[in-house]
């Protein structure tokens, strides 16, 4: 009996080593494939940003290193009410998350376990631009990535650059 007991003791250590070890690399892999698609998701929209307007699209007032606000006249029509055609995205460093607001109404939480958003508006040479004059964007994504037995806790960055379809110097080309 006593060895039956020494055997199950470490066979259940195993097992329960084992879950943690799955449980952690888990939400290891939720972490990043949740950013990764909010990354899709902003790149595709700012990328869009200007779309049936005569400006790069992004909204000076509510665009800085942690927010952006970019609209699009999906619908060529004269009002830019329509869902999608003016979307705010939103680090909200209480929560970690990354959260799309649609200003015809409802938001979204895009990703969870986010350490930092940065957003650089740049030139055509690369360097730093204003929002209004933007030519492309940075978006640098930091996502908190739990510690386990094997591994320590860390933080991985996930980076894009998007090109405005309807930046400034692609306007006065066409």
């Amino acid at each position: 009996m006593t060895v039956t007991l020494v055997v199950m003791v470490a066979a259940s250590t195993l097992l329960a080593t084992s879950l943690r070890t799955r449980t952690r690399e888990h939400a290891r892999s939720d972490a990043l494939a949740s950013a990764q698609r909010a990354l899709n998701i902003m790149s595709r929209e700012i990328g869009n940003a200007g779309y049936g307007l005569n400006d790069n699209g992004i909204v000076v007032d509510d665009s800085n290193a942690a927010s952006i606000r970019v609209r699009s006249n999906l619908n060529n029509n004269a009002t830019l009410n329509e869902p999608d055609e003016d979307v705010r995205f939103v680090f909200q460093s209480a929560n970690r998350a990354i959260v799309r607001v649609d200003n015809s109404g409802g938001s979204v939480v895009l990703a969870t376990n986010i350490t930092r958003l940065t957003i650089t508006y740049l030139n055509v040479a690369g360097g730093g631009a204003s929002p209004g004059t933007a030519e492309r964007v940075a978006i640098d994504v930091a996502v908190d990535l739990p510690a386990g037995p094997e591994q320590p806790a860390s933080v991985v960055r996930l980076p894009s650059q998007v090109a405005l379809r309807n930046a400034p110097n692609t306007l006065q080309q066409f």
